[in-house]
């Protein structure tokens, strides 16, 4: 009999510090297959949401709470910081040797950032070679951050008994998470938008298959929806809330979805409008590769009425994402969580991309 042994790797947890859930991920290697390995979800109070000291107790109490309750292995982690802290831009800059990159962004980002450049964490994607200001350039998505903000998090997770081994932004995490999908021959030539709308902000990622070309985060999401709805029906922000949700299970009958659509049609417009400019700079920047469609994720992805509404006022196909396809389960893996493998779960794209982009580095 000839014993076969499994190369098997864990990948450390990924932690996304969402506003109103946080969510634990993580993932395993065996042999060249992907596997979810464990997954806790705990909801954050409303109360705590804008109250950052309190907010970051709790999310420390529940990160303790989800490792002794699931199945994780280990401790080692990747963070996302939330988008609220982040400043994030795109910068056309000469194309310089990569050790003189970063003086360069720091000398561009000087009096543009809420703080001092020499207390700002500062980290870049380069998103490709372009043209601008009559010669050859490099479009650079800059991301940066507080110093201080960035050493809070890092008490955060070890008083959370988590080691960070990595931080990393929604938008690069969303990108990594759905990225294995397109290594073929020629997904390098497929312009790919996606879309994930948080509780107060939209992150909005460009691909040129797996590798990300444009980063922006909108100030606007669903906050902004239930308070345009509330508005418009006369209620309280929780009642236009829960009725969205009921509308998402399938609760609401035809003529009460018309009503509710009616109301959304001013912050509708305003995504999609905020959005059509992100693709023109795009198109201004990278020519000649069109966007060839849209893939919605986070939690209002379940609203299919609101993911048509965008699709046909940006003229794109649309499809929501599942962060999960092709990704095996080990037996009770998110069950306990109410993680159900039979439906996408786009609300688990950042913690699954964290977790997964681990895999992609080494």
């Amino acid at each position: 009999m000839q014993l076969k042994f499994l190369k098997t790797r864990v990948l450390p947890i990924g932690v996304d510090l969402g506003t109103s859930h946080l969510k634990l991920a993580q993932l395993r290697m065996v042999q060249q297959e992907l596997e979810l390995l464990a997954a806790g979800s705990e909801e954050i109070p409303a109360d705590l949401r804008t109250q950052e000291s309190e907010r970051m107790d709790f999310i420390t109490r529940a990160i303790r709470r989800s490792l002794k309750s699931n199945n994780f292995q280990g401790r080692k982690c990747v963070l996302a910081l939330p988008t609220s802290q982040l400043f994030l831009q795109h910068l056309k800059l000469p194309r310089v040797p990569k050790a003189g990159l970063e003086p360069l962004l720091r000398a561009e980002l000087a009096g543009k950032l809420p703080y001092a450049v020499e207390d700002a964490v500062i980290g870049y994607v380069l998103a490709g070679e372009v043209f601008g200001e009559g010669e050859p350039r490099q479009e650079v998505i800059v991301a940066a951050a507080a110093r201080d903000t960035v050493e809070s998090y890092l008490d955060m997770a070890g008083n959370a008994r988590l080691e960070v081994v990595g931080i990393n932004v929604e938008s690069c995490a969303v990108v990594e998470c759905f990225g294995r999908l397109f290594r073929r021959n020629g997904d390098a030539a497929r312009t790919i938008l996606f879309i994930d709308m948080g509780v107060f902000s939209t992150q909005v990622c460009l691909t040129h298959g797996d590798k990300l070309v444009f980063a922006r985060n909108l100030r606007l999401g669903e906050q902004q929806i239930d308070h345009a709805l509330a508005a418009g029906m006369h209620m309280e922000v929780e009642q236009a809330h829960s009725l969205r949700w009921d509308l998402q299970k399938g609760q609401n009958s035809e003529q009460a979805q018309e009503e509710i659509y009616r109301h959304l049609e001013e912050p509708l417009a305003q995504l999609a409008a905020e959005i059509t400019q992100c693709l023109r700079y795009y198109e201004a920047t990278f020519r000649n590769q069109p966007v060839e469609r849209m893939v919605l994720a986070g939690g209002q992805a379940y609203d299919k009425r609101l993911c048509q509404s965008l699709a046909e006022r940006l003229n794109l196909p649309a499809q929501i994402g599942d962060p999960l396809v092709r990704i095996g389960r080990v037996a009770g893996a998110g069950l306990q969580i109410g993680l159900d493998r039979r439906e996408p779960q786009p609300q688990w794209a950042v913690a699954v991309g964290l977790s997964l982009g681990a895999a992609q580095a080494a």
